[in-house]
């Protein structure tokens, strides 16, 4: 199951891009009335109901969510923005699981960052399929969106609102007022009859980025015939691999291999390459398996690299093609790590998404989900990597950190609230 997150104790800066916003649920609509919100020295927008927290929704994770369950925490007595997640919408017999996730990583999120949430807020996102209309993805998704409420309500937090999205449209299943709500659903105010609410997150600087199919679309493996010709060089350096395996010191003389490829290979993204050749990229894929090249290939992280990094993370990425995909999390995770030093948190969630479906056990990508979750300011962990840097190169050693920055990174990733997980990838 994929599941993604953002902490943020009362404010929907999600994207950490421009001045802080204050997202408050002030709703005085006719279902409900809440009393005005404390004045704030944040640029504050108040969701007066469900039809400001559909429009609102992709404001507060950077993109458009897809198949996804959604959990907004609301924190203290004026119901300001707490932690959120996202997860897919998985099977219908694995939608009770799927409920207790969400309600125990909603709850554990906002108590690493604040206290137990007052109340919550539900969206379920679908397109529908062929055929098929919004409505009757939402009256599909009804059972799911009840035991999310219920997992809610067994922990004592109240439902302020649950909402199914889809085809531009939104349906409220807390709504119970006969003839209240549109059978045919409500639409979703969009960018050209955009109201108060996308106004105001415009104005704090926040920015939607697509939908998370599409930037999920940009880390997909190639397809025929790059495929192919990509699958053939794997092969054929394996079988070099493995004659080179036999000899002494094998494993320092291609981890040494292996930083002389990253060097060279972000020379030529520098120069603005876009590719290399299949060789090349199988060289350095399977290189970056080694944690500790891996750790090497982590120091392309100053302003200067970033773009020309994640260019050539997000290749590689691309080109870890059937039978090599679990060999995507290295290049997955180093892009999502690059992509939050660029402020660019959607990319981050998605590649880290991506990377644990790669590997489940990845010990750097859970690293930095949970750094990231639990509010940790990258730039922490980036002080962790520049140390390290000055410490290989001072010792002769050009290969890579190395288990002290392993250590450090987990130590920096409990301060900022993080839970590492076990392993030793």
């Amino acid at each position: 199951m994929s599941t993604e997150g953002v902490s943020s104790t009362g404010k929907a800066a999600a994207l950490r891009a421009g001045p802080d916003l204050r997202t408050i649920l002030g709703m005085n609509d006719d279902r409900t009335a809440k009393p005005d919100a404390r004045p704030s020295d944040l640029p504050t927008v108040k969701m007066r109901g469900p039809a400001d927290m559909a429009e609102m929704l992709p404001y507060l994770l950077g993109f458009h969510p897809d198949d996804s369950i959604v959990a907004l925490g609301l924190q203290g007595p004026d119901l300001h923005q707490g932690g959120t997640v996202r997860l897919d919408i998985p099977d219908e017999p694995h939608w009770g699981p799927a409920a207790a996730e969400t309600a125990r990583l909603l709850v554990r999120l906002s108590e690493q960052r604040d206290t137990t949430p007052a109340a919550v807020v539900l969206y379920l996102c679908r397109d529908p399929g062929p055929g098929e209309t919004g409505r009757a993805v939402a009256d599909r998704l009804r059972p799911l969106a009840e035991r999310l409420a219920a997992e809610f309500r067994a922990r004592r937090l109240d439902v302020r609102e649950s909402l199914c999205v889809s085809d531009g449209h939104w349906w409220s299943y807390a709504c119970e007022r006969p003839g209240c709500c549109d059978p045919a659903g409500t639409p979703v105010r969009d960018a050209g009859d955009a109201g108060p609410v996308a106004a105001a997150a415009t104005y704090a600087g926040l920015a939607v980025r697509g939908s998370r199919k599409e930037i999920g679309a940009t880390m997909e493996a190639v397809g025929p015939p790059a495929a192919g010709a990509q699958r053939e060089a794997f092969e054929r350096v394996l079988a070099g691999l493995a004659r080179r395996l036999a000899r002494p010191d094998a494993g320092e003389r291609i981890l040494e291999r292996t930083g002389a490829l990253l060097d060279d290979a972000m020379e030529r993204f520098r120069a603005g390459a876009e590719q290399l050749a299949d060789e090349h990229a199988a060289r350095l894929v399977l290189g970056l398996q080694d944690k500790r090249a891996r750790d090497r290939a982590a120091e392309f992280a100053e302003p200067g690299d970033l773009a020309a990094a994640q260019r050539l993370w997000r290749f590689l990425a691309r080109r870890c093609v059937h039978p090599y995909d679990d060999h995507a999390a290295a290049p997955l995770t180093l892009l999502a790590w690059t992509a939050w030093l660029s402020d660019d948190t959607p990319t981050t969630r998605v590649a880290l998404s991506r990377a644990l479906e790669a590997d489940p056990d990845y010990t750097l990508a859970r690293l930095l989900y949970d750094s990231l979750n639990g509010g940790l300011d990258p730039r922490r962990l980036l002080e962790t990597v520049r140390e390290e840097r000055v410490r290989r190169l001072a010792s002769g050693d050009v290969s890579a950190g190395g288990p002290a920055r392993s250590r450090s990174l987990r130590r920096q990733g409990r301060t900022g609230g993080g839970r590492p997980a076990a392993g030793a990838r």
